[in-house]
């Protein structure tokens, strides 16, 4: 397996997730790719595109929205599939911490950084997950290199 990174990765977020490419024995390289964050050389047709929070994905649904739109339609046109791993697999709702295995877990989300409701995420996120071909995953951030690689397809996905 070899993975291409993109050169846009900030090196300090990307640190934890080459280490752990370098523990599994996984060779990479960084390029500027046309889609996403990271890719497999030896299948372009799937990528990936980390967010380090959900409130990251929420701006780019909302305030950067032509912009990562512009990016999810460059993946429908090439046959791309785009997953979005989402680095944040829980959070709070009062008292309660609910975790996220999909989606739907969204619903009762707040902002703490914005006016975005989790009910308007879900209802973005299930529009273009039906209209393009996205997908959403969420981990952990200690698990973040470890998901790359098994979505990318070096491990049990």
């Amino acid at each position: 397996m070899f993975i291409l990174v993109d050169t846009r990765e900030k090196p300090s977020e990307m640190s934890r997730i080459t280490d752990t490419f370098q523990q599994q024995g996984i060779r990479y390289d960084r390029t500027k790719l046309y889609i996403g964050d990271y890719l497999e050389f030896g299948n372009p047709f799937l990528c990936i595109d980390r967010k380090k929070s959900i409130d990251e994905l929420a701006g780019n649904l909302t305030v950067e929205r032509e912009r990562f739109k512009r990016e999810i339609q460059r993946a429908k046109d090439t046959g791309t599939t785009l997953v979005i791993l989402v680095e944040q697999n829980t959070y709070r709702d009062g008292d309660r911490r609910i975790q996220i295995g999909s989606i739907e877990d969204l619903m009762l989300w707040e902002s703490r950084y914005s006016t975005v409701t989790g009910e308007k995420l879900y209802r973005v996120l299930v529009s273009w997950c039906a209209k393009y071909p996205i997908r959403v995953e969420f981990c952990a951030k200690r698990d973040t290199g470890k998901r790359i690689i098994e979505i990318l397809g070096g491990g049990n996905d």
